[in-house]
C-alpha cells in the first residue's frame, strides 16, 4: 500500500502546488492530509516509528489548513498509537485527550476515549483509564455497529471492546482480569466472518492473557494457537507485540512438555516472519 499512496500523495501535493484557485485548497488539503494520515497507519504497522511520526505531523498540517475537525481528530489518534506502541504513555495520553478535546462526534469519541483508556492504564492511573473509558463506553452505546461509510477511518465497535480488554490487563487484578475476559468475548461477538483478521486476532490474545491472569493456562494456550496461522502479511507489529505479552506471561505457567514446546516454536516463528521483514524482502 505504501509505494500506491506515496505516489497519490505526490500528485496531491503537486496540484497543490500548482497554485489552485483557493475554493479547491481545502478540498486538496483534506485528500493530501487522509493519504499522508493512511501512510502514517501502515509505517506504524510496520513498525516504523520514525516514518510513522514524521507523515502524521504533515497529516496534521494538510488537515489544519483543510479546518476538517474529523481528520484532525484521526491523526491525533494516529500519533497516540504510535506513541502507545513505543511505550511512551505519557504523550499516548496527551495526543488522545488533545484530539477528544471538544469532539462531538461518537464514532470519533469512541476511538480517542479508547486510546486514552488505555494509555492512562499503562502509565498506572487508574481513576484517569476508568474516566476515559467511561466515556468510550457511553459513545459505543449511540455507535452503529455498521459502518456508514467502511474503512480503517471508522472505529470498528470490537476494537474498542478489545480496547478495554487491555485497559482491564493493565490494571491488573482479578476483577479486571475477569472484565478483560468479558470485553475481549463481546469483541470476538461483534466481529463477522468479514471483520479484519488482526482485529479477530487481537481479541483472541486478549482473552488469552486474560485467562493467563486467571490461571487458565489450557485455555490461553489454545486462544494463542488460533491467532499463529495469520499471514505473514497481517502480523502487524501491534499484533507481534500482543502474542510476545501472552508469550511472556505463559512462560510463567506449566503447560504440558510437549505442548509447550509445539506452541513456543510456532511463536517464535510467528514473532520473527512479520509484516515488517516481509516489506524488506
Amino acid at each position: 500500500m505504501i509505494p500506491a499512496l506515496s505516489t497519490f500523495r505526490r500528485e496531491v501535493f503537486d496540484l497543490i502546488d500548482a497554485r489552485q484557485r483557493p475554493r479547491f485548497l481545502p478540498d486538496l488539503y483534506l485528500v493530501a492530509g487522509q493519504v499522508c494520515a493512511l501512510i502514517a497507519h501502515a509505517c506504524a504497522d510496520l513498525g516504523r516509528t520514525y516514518d510513522a511520526d514524521t507523515h502524521a505531523r504533515t497529516a496534521w498540517f494538510a488537515a489544519d489548513y483543510a479546518e476538517d475537525q474529523h481528520l484532525r481528530a484521526y491523526v491525533r489518534w494516529i500519533q497516540a498509537n504510535v506513541a502507545y506502541w513505543a511505550d511512551d504513555y505519557n504523550r499516548a495520553a496527551q495526543y488522545a485527550q488533545s484530539g477528544l478535546t471538544d469532539m462531538t462526534d461518537d464514532s470519533t469519541r469512541l476511538r480517542l476515549a479508547s486510546q486514552l483508556a488505555r494509555a492512562e492504564a499503562a502509565r498506572g492511573d487508574e481513576r484517569a483509564a476508568m474516566s476515559a473509558l467511561d466515556v468510550a463506553m457511553d459513545a459505543l452505546s449511540r455507535v452503529s455497529p455498521v459502518a456508514a461509510e467502511p474503512g480503517v477511518m471508522y472505529f470498528d465497535p470490537g476494537k474498542a471492546r478489545y480496547y478495554a480488554a487491555e485497559v482491564h490487563l493493565a490494571l491488573g487484578g482479578h476483577a479486571h482480569d475477569r472484565r478483560a475476559l468479558e470485553q475481549a468475548e463481546a469483541a470476538l461477538e461483534v466481529f463477522t466472518p468479514a471483520s479484519p483478521p488482526e482485529f479477530v486476532a487481537a481479541a483472541e490474545l486478549d482473552a488469552a492473557r486474560a485467562h493467563l491472569s486467571l490461571g487458565d493456562l489450557e485455555s490461553a494456550a489454545d486462544r494463542i494457537g488460533r491467532v499463529l496461522d495469520l499471514p505473514v502479511e497481517l502480523r502487524t507489529t501491534p499484533i507481534v507485540e500482543r502474542v510476545a505479552r501472552a508469550a511472556s506471561d505463559l512462560t510463567g505457567g506449566q503447560l504440558r512438555a510437549q505442548a509447550g514446546r509445539e506452541l513456543e516454536g510456532r511463536i517464535n516463528l510467528f514473532t520473527t516472519y512479520t509484516a515488517q521483514t516481509h516489506s524488506k524482502e
